[in-house]
């Protein structure tokens, strides 16, 4: 799914070797002018795309320069416009106010780094989606959430890493209460997302018919490495979870509030508050293999849930089962 960013070093190189080529037809060096040197930077220019300018941001929209501005959240605001577009963040820095994330946007940050500073969500969405994200950091020095989208389906997140902060991604059916029978967004794919130090959950979702998570990290949160409430057709993959909701009742995954039919292939919990957690009518999920050490609380918890199943893995924390069909196939001598 991802573009290949060598597009734009290759237009460089072919700007470079067309002056190089231009220049040696005469007899004698000739500079290259500023109007040739002005060519060479809109042709290696995204479309659409933020970037520095000393201490100032300039914002581009379909090849053309739309203005200059001293916030960087305003230039990304401002080149995300109504969305529908692909948008190049080239800089990082602080986001004194909310990204608004806009339907059809695809939003390639290049790995930048941002530091939000501001209360509220970082970057948000309420309303239809299509929205990918890939490869930034987020600092969150203030409360609020690192990222939450609303009502969206057909989300993509891949490479983003959130230190600090509450909750670092959720992805839900509605931005309130109640999350009744019938509301459902769909198709959420998370890849390669890292979580530390914060207060709240690392990736939480609620209302979601479709979830794909793989390669996730947590480190270090108040609460949950991964909560999926009412998520259901799910797959994860590789959830690893240090200190995740340490001496609390949360765990490094949790499954909660109906969450049905979800299949992961391994879990790593160490030093959470307890390691896999399935309750509240969360039935027919699946854990293929676990290592589960040293929490506060059990280590594999199934209560009173259905065919819920642990089918490989070691724990030194204790298993607890509940539920017709539920088992925990887990050695609870210690890991090696």
């Amino acid at each position: 799914m991802k573009k290949n960013n060598s597009f734009r070093s290759s237009l460089m190189k072919f700007a470079a070797f067309a002056a190089i080529a231009i220049t040696g037809c005469s007899d004698q060096d000739i500079p290259v002018s500023e109007q040739e040197l002005s060519f060479t930077a809109n042709v290696a220019a995204y479309s659409n795309e933020v970037r520095a300018s000393g201490s100032s941001f300039i914002w581009r929209v379909n090849g053309v320069d739309q203005g200059t501005t001293s916030s960087l959240s305003t230039a990304i605001n401002n080149v995300i416009g109504n969305g529908n577009r692909e948008v190049h963040i080239l800089t990082g820095g602080t986001l004194g106010q909310q990204i608004n994330l806009q339907p059809g946007l695809t939003l390639y940050c290049h790995n930048v780094n941002f530091t939000k500073g501001h209360t509220g969500y970082g970057f948000f969405r309420d309303g239809s989606g299509g929205i990918n994200i890939y490869d930034m950091s987020l600092t969150n020095n203030t409360a609020g959430m690192g990222i939450r989208i609303s009502r969206g389906s057909d989300i993509y997140i891949q490479n983003v890493r959130i230190y600090g902060g509450g909750i670092g991604i959720r992805i839900d059916s509605h931005p309130s209460r109640p999350y009744e029978d019938g509301r459902w967004v769909k198709n959420i794919h998370i890849q390669d997302c890292r979580f530390e130090n914060g207060t709240g959950h690392g990736l939480e979702t609620y209302g979601v018919d479709g979830f794909k998570g793989y390669g996730i990290v947590a480190r270090n949160m108040g609460e949950c490495g991964v909560l999926l409430n009412k998520t259901i057709n799910g797959a994860l993959g590789t959830v690893n979870a240090y200190r995740c909701g340490n001496g609390t009742g949360y765990a490094g995954l949790r499954l909660a509030n109906s969450c049905n039919n979800v299949t992961t292939n391994m879990l790593y919990a160490d030093q959470c508050g307890r390691g896999y957690f399935v309750l509240t009518g969360s039935n027919n999920n699946t854990l293929k293999n676990c290592r589960i050490t040293n929490g506060t609380g059990v280590g594999v918890w199934l209560e009173n849930v259905t065919n819920a199943k642990v089918l490989a893995g070691c724990t030194n924390d204790g298993v607890a089962v509940s539920g017709s069909g539920s088992y925990a196939n887990v050695s609870t001598n210690g890991c090696p």
